[in-house]
């Protein structure tokens, strides 16, 4: 079905008609409350979802591109930007145009940071918390424009889907025992720059990700719990000895991968979340000194309607997608309690997405509301409402899936609908 809504009570009468637990308030001051990440207040309850423009240089170094990206998400009013990609190994970027940070380029990092201060102050009277996430892409590694996988282990049901070769070698416990010290030293480098944090990128199948379902992979990270997520914790623990307790570390996690034999997946049936090893990694990443997470779900580069409900694929109604994903982070915020969680898969609600926002707020379902596709082509619906100005209909997102294509093309990504900078 396509959205076809038009009022809020026709949209929660559906809902409830057809049992997805997706809350909905008219009450949106909590929107233009804010909430504690580490010793850090975010001004308010948006948050920019890490999403890659892949239109660095060459060489990792921010573009013009990226300084009016980030401009233009700085002015949208949302009190955390989670700044996007930014791979801490050069055989580990997604790209050629992926970001990297290094000592040559410091500078230039400090001066988009100090733009998004200076922009957001200027339009909304406050900065934003700005977390940098760090990656390795893993299987997904594209550093000079075609694949060059690096991976945990083999599936053939995953291999096939991008024809990765069934004799490539798998990723070697030395290889992954030098990425604690690379995580670290990217992370330092972030804070010298002027981030307010990290994060420590654990999600949609990069090799962290797909890490936590090595259950057949040999050695120390794979089979136990204990080993598929050792490199993760080596990672956290790496990360805070270099950046000290003054310094936000978060995580973008998948709360379930929603494959076969996938990390947080039901054993009869993989689009069906079972959550016991996830909330068990979860309450120990927060003991662990893990400040803040952002939940999604899926891989986008095997069933990208998990984690983008959208109109164009037709695999299932993309409004029970909505509320799997928010029964997941919902689960997982009420198992943190106290640490903010942030939620997925608003984009797809549109002009009612402060309506949802509030009511999983208010329920107790997360912490903040994190817009992805929605902000390349609505950069400023969190300002819009904040200001108690009704959503443009003219700028919302339609999820058509053009600038994930673009991205997918080699980038630069970007609204092909609405982004006037770029067509």
């Amino acid at each position: 079905m396509s959205f076809g809504f038009s009022t809020l009570p026709d949209l929660a009468s559906f809902c409830e008609g057809e049992g997805y637990g997706i809350k909905f308030s008219e009450d949106l001051d909590v929107l233009a409350t804010p909430f504690m990440a580490g010793g850090y207040k975010v001004s308010n309850r948006f948050c920019v979802h890490p999403m890659e423009g892949s239109d660095a240089l060459a060489d990792g170094t921010p573009s013009a591109l990226t300084f009016e990206r980030y401009r233009r998400f700085a002015r949208g009013g949302s009190g955390l930007i989670w700044f996007e990609a930014v791979s801490v190994m050069p055989e580990g970027r997604a790209s050629p145009h992926q970001l990297m940070i290094n000592h040559e380029n410091i500078q230039d990092f400090s001066k988009i940071i100090e733009m998004i201060k200076r922009e957001a102050t200027d339009a909304n009277g406050t900065a934003p918390t700005v977390i940098m996430q760090l990656t390795h892409s893993g299987r997904f590694s594209k550093p000079f424009g075609t694949p060059q996988p690096i991976i945990a282990y083999h599936k053939p049901v995953i291999d096939q889907r991008h024809s990765v070769n069934p004799d490539l070698p798998i990723v070697t416990d030395t290889y992954l025992e030098s990425l604690p010290e690379r995580f670290a030293k990217t992370a330092l480098l972030a804070k010298e720059a002027g981030f307010d944090g990290v994060d420590v990128k654990c999600c949609h199948r990069y090799l962290l990700s797909e890490l936590l379902s090595a259950f057949e992979r040999p050695g120390k990270y794979g089979g136990s719990f204990e080993n598929r997520t050792r490199l993760f914790f080596e990672c956290i623990d790496a990360v805070r000895v270099a950046v000290g307790v003054d310094f936000i570390i978060g995580t973008r996690l998948n709360g379930f991968d929603a494959l076969p034999g996938g990390f947080g997946c039901d054993k009869d049936d993989f689009m069906k979340p079972e959550l016991s090893e996830t909330l068990r990694l979860v309450n120990l990443l927060k003991a662990h000194g893990v400040d803040i997470f952002n939940i999604t779900t899926g891989s986008p580069y095997y069933n990208s309607f998990v984690n983008r409900p959208n109109d164009v694929e037709k695999n299932e109604p993309p409004l029970s997608g909505v509320a799997r994903m928010f029964d997941v982070v919902g689960e997982i915020q009420q198992a943190l309690q106290n640490v903010p969680v942030v939620g997925t898969g608003f984009s797809y609600l549109r002009e009612f997405i402060p309506f949802a926002a509030a009511g999983e707020i208010l329920a107790g379902k997360c912490t903040s509301v994190g817009l992805g596709r929605m902000s390349f082509a609505y950069p400023d619906y969190p300002a819009d409402i904040l200001q108690n100005r009704f959503p443009s209909a003219k700028k919302l997102c339609i999820t058509c899936g053009k600038c994930a294509g673009l991205l997918r093309a080699g980038g630069p990504a970007y609204c092909a609908v609405f982004d006037k900078h770029n067509n």
